[in-house]
Order: C-alpha cells, then sequence, then structure tokens
C-alpha cells in the first residue's frame, strides 16, 4: 500500500500569507479600539464645551438680554467651549439666540491645531487621515415654572409689589402680622394671618421641601404658625453661611390670592421672588430666628413689633444654574433660571 504524503514545497507562503491577513484584522481592530475610543473621548469634550457655551451665553441673557454678549455669535461661546477642553481648542462652529423663545443653541466640533478637525492614527492605513466630531448643546431661560421652594412659606403679591419698586434697598416682607399702628395694609385679617387660619406656610409632607408648580397654582395652606421641624437644618444651613460672610439668595413662592379657611385655606401662586436674604424672624426659637444686629435694626426702625413674623433682605435680579427648577415662569420677581434642556 502506497502512503500518501503532502509536498511540503507546495505550501510555501501559506503561512506568510495567513499572518498577513491577520494582520490586516488586528491592525483593524486597533483602529476601532484606538481612533473610536478617541473620538468618543473627543466627542465628550465637545459636548462639554457646547453644554458650557450654552449656560453661559442663557445666563448672560437672563441677566440682561441687551448685552453684545447674549446674540447670535457671541464672544462667550468660543471662550467657555476652549475652556472645557484641555488642549484649550474646541471650535464654535455657529451660536444662535432666540431672544423670543428665551433659548440659545451652541454647535461645536473637534479642533486641533493644525484645523478643524480629529485626526486618527491607524485609520490611516485605510485612507481615513481625519474625522469630523461635533456637539449640539440647547439652553433655556426665564422665569422659574416649577421648582421645590427654597422654604415651604409664601408671601402676599401685595406684600411683594409693594417692595419690589425698591429693588436692591433692603425690605421686611411680612408673612404674619400688622405692624405698628397696622402699616400693613396686606394682611387684612384682625389677627394679621395670610389668610385665616393660616400663617403662610405651605402644606408638605411632614418635610421642609415643597414641589411648586405655577400650571396647578393652587396650593393647601398649612395652619401651623412655625415651620416643619426639618426645616431647621436649611436654616441653620444659611445662618452659617452668612456669619462667614457668604451670601443667600433663595427663591419664594408669591400668591395672588387666597380661598377657604383653616386646613381648608389654599394660597395661589403666581410667581417665584428672588430675594439676597440678610435675616428672617418666622419663630421665636434658633435657628427659626436669625437677626443680625443690621437685619434687626432695620425692623426696629420700621416700626415693626416683635411679633411681627417675616424675612429681611433685598430683591435681586437672580439667575438660578438649578436643575431643579424649570423653566416657563414670569420674570416679575426677578427669579430667573437657566435650564440646559439638549
Amino acid at each position: 500500500m502506497r502512503r500518501l504524503t503532502k509536498d511540503p514545497e507546495n505550501e510555501r507562503g501559506a503561512t506568510a500569507i495567513a499572518v498577513a491577513l491577520t494582520m490586516v484584522m488586528m491592525l483593524g481592530f486597533a483602529a476601532i479600539a484606538v481612533d473610536v475610543g478617541g473620538m468618543y473621548a473627543e466627542k465628550s469634550v465637545v459636548q462639554n464645551g457646547a453644554d458650557a457655551a450654552s449656560l453661559a451665553v442663557a445666563q448672560t441673557c437672563a441677566k440682561n438680554s441687551t448685552l453684545p454678549t447674549c446674540a447670535s455669535g457671541s464672544s462667550l461661546s468660543g471662550v467657555l467651549a476652549k475652556a472645557n477642553a484641555k488642549d484649550n481648542l474646541t471650535n464654535v462652529q455657529s451660536t444662535v439666540v432666540d431672544k423670543a423663545a428665551g433659548k440659545v443653541t451652541v454647535i461645536t466640533n473637534a479642533e486641533e491645531s493644525s484645523g478643524v478637525h480629529f485626526s486618527t492614527f491607524f485609520a490611516r492605513i485605510f485612507g481615513t487621515n481625519t474625522a469630523s466630531i461635533n456637539a449640539e448643546a440647547q439652553a433655556r431661560w426665564g422665569g422659574a415654572q416649577a421648582g421645590t421652594a427654597a422654604m415651604p412659606i409664601a408671601f402676599s403679591s401685595c406684600e411683594v409689589d409693594s417692595s419690589i419698586t425698591a429693588d436692591g434697598t433692603t425690605q421686611f416682607l411680612l408673612s404674619h402680622g400688622t405692624g405698628a399702628g397696622k402699616k400693613d395694609t396686606c394682611h387684612d385679617t384682625g389677627s394679621g394671618l395670610e389668610i385665616p387660619g393660616g400663617f403662610g406656610w405651605l402644606l408638605t409632607s411632614s418635610t421642609c421641601k415643597v414641589k411648586v408648580d405655577l400650571a396647578s397654582p393652587w396650593v393647601v395652606s398649612n395652619t401651623g404658625n412655625s415651620p416643619e421641624a426639618d426645616c431647621a437644618a436649611t436654616l441653620q444651613g444659611w445662618k452659617t453661611k452668612l456669619q462667614a460672610g457668604g451670601k443667600v439668595v433663595a427663591l419664594f413662592p408669591v400668591f395672588d390670592d387666597t380661598r377657604g379657611t383653616g386646613s381648608n385655606g389654599e394660597f395661589h401662586l403666581k410667581a417665584f421672588a428672588a430675594i439676597d436674604l440678610m435675616g428672617w424672624d418666622l419663630a421665636n426659637q434658633d435657628p427659626f430666628s436669625y437677626m443680625p444686629a443690621a437685619a434687626q435694626a432695620f425692623k426696629d426702625a420700621g416700626g415693626w413689633k416683635n411679633s411681627d413674623l417675616g424675612i429681611v433682605g433685598k430683591f435681586i435680579r437672580y439667575v438660578a444654574l438649578d436643575e431643579s427648577f424649570e423653566v416657563g415662569g414670569p420674570t416679575i420677581y426677578g427669579g430667573n433660571v437657566v435650564e440646559l434642556t439638549k
């Protein structure tokens, strides 16, 4: 019987071909691993730049829409986009400001010192030297429509409207009382209540937090005459910050109507007011009452009684970069919000 064998001479070069084919595949995988990974990283950079640029322009517009930086092609876009890149290079393709809609749209793309593109590494083997990496972000600005109130208490529009004309000056916003000689005409009940059987507090689920949505403006009144117990932590935090020389700006709900009495009482909320706090007298114990010398002197000079409760502060135009608030409400009391929508 004849034994069959293969001539090794006929197999020369087969291994080389297999290795070459394998190398092509390996280089392809390398291109995917290295270049695509790099593209994802660069995409994150240009997206961060677009986000920061749109928020910065929207924040400027919320403060003063007449500024040149609140306009299409705003110079702020390039500054913020580049600042968010490790190599300080991110190109702003366009910045479009729609003031009527309160909207800013920014498009960025990858940039290198040699031009506007992203340079590949392994993919050059296959003829792909560069790639275009773009990102788009959109931000809105406007009055606060919904969000978690800084404190579950509301002030009457009568009280606020008479104070907003003195924007930037110290005010005492009354939540309960009538002042010396019934000087406060906004509280028409004999005992100075905001609503018969209520003290301006909004009903919560035994917490200090209450979600307010002006689209559903009627909110039940809390008949208690003091904040929820866990509001102490919030007030203590504000007190600590003020004592350290910091600033505390809070958005408070404003109501323009009431209905019912006692536990059936409700406030009709119309807006948020931005107040730069100096002190507060909301109950007769610390930290519910924190009146530094300047705040107490202002209250005393105004003829307010010890039993008159409220806050001392200044109305300001304030822009909140706070994800807990949504845009869509009025801006009459300075409570502006900026949010990233895309």
